[in-house]
């Protein structure tokens, strides 16, 4: 990690914070962290909810999660995005916070994560390519979800892993079988087919196995990825124009009351 960091006041959610980090990323924010998105998760997220927020990068989300709900668990494999990390949660004085430098995946075990210097945020898992000449690479260690979150509660659980969804997931499968939360994670054709070799049809098909409730977010609509047309408009558009980041998986739909209320079905 550089040995000096930049710092800067921004906005998330309702609250003010002080940010730092080395990379570009904290350059090109602006006064506000993502207020859409911001919005987006307040819509989800109830005072009470317990969160992981896997892939927690600089912590920005995971600040957020802190003044949204009751306790937040945050994972950062990166040893030096960790130390970031680190920082900015002791900045925010949020006490129901917890920070792990481990990343959630299917089994224990010793991975490289691959970055450009200049983007924190892109951090992948290379154990399937190797990206080219000037990226870092870091030794990191990822542990299996169930094991280490033997019978936590957990309602909402957010995962932001370049690519590396579906291995948290199926690491999570226990706990998500037991307690049915509210998962966001994003959706990312590059990451998925160039660092795990995954197609976007066979993400899907896995991800409608494990959620009754699956909708594919863009701006202020959805669309339902049970619905074999919507699912049709959501790849095309995803894959040519990169529309529909995010993935909304749920159980029930009274958990997804406020994201109705607030966003439109459409196509």
């Amino acid at each position: 990690m550089s040995s000096s960091l930049n710092q800067k006041i921004v906005k998330i959610g309702n609250k003010s914070y002080v940010i730092a980090s080395d990379d570009d990323y904290l350059k090109h924010m602006g006064p506000e962290f993502e207020p859409d998105m911001c919005g987006f998760f307040e819509s989800l997220i109830e005072k009470n909810y317990k969160i992981l927020d896997v892939g927690a990068n600089i912590g920005c989300t995971t600040l957020l999660f802190g003044s949204l709900a009751s306790e937040v668990d945050s994972f950062e494999p990166s040893p030096s995005t960790f130390e970031i990390l680190k920082i900015n949660v002791a900045f925010s004085l949020h006490s129901n916070t917890r920070i792990h430098n481990f990343g959630l995946g299917m089994k224990d075990e010793n991975l490289t994560l691959t970055f450009a210097p200049s983007n924190r945020s892109g951090a992948f898992v290379s154990d399937k390519t190797q990206a080219s000449k000037g990226h870092a690479i870091e030794r990191i260690v990822v542990k299996n979800g169930d094991n280490f979150l033997y019978q936590k509660e957990v309602n909402f659980i957010k995962i932001d892993v370049e690519g590396y969804e579906k291995n948290v997931l199926e690491g999570l499968s226990q706990t998500i079988l037991k307690n049915r939360p509210v998962v966001v994670l994003e959706l990312n054709h590059w990451c998925l087919n160039a660092f795990q070799r995954i197609s976007i049809p066979d993400f899907f098909d896995f991800l409608t196995s494990v959620f009754p409730i699956l909708y594919a977010v863009d701006s202020d609509k959805y669309l339902d990825l049970h619905d074999e047309s919507h699912r049709y408009i959501v790849m095309y558009n995803h894959i040519i124009h990169f529309k529909y980041p995010n993935i909304v998986g749920a159980f029930d739909s009274r958990q997804l009351a406020r994201f109705v209320d607030k966003f439109k079905l459409g196509t």
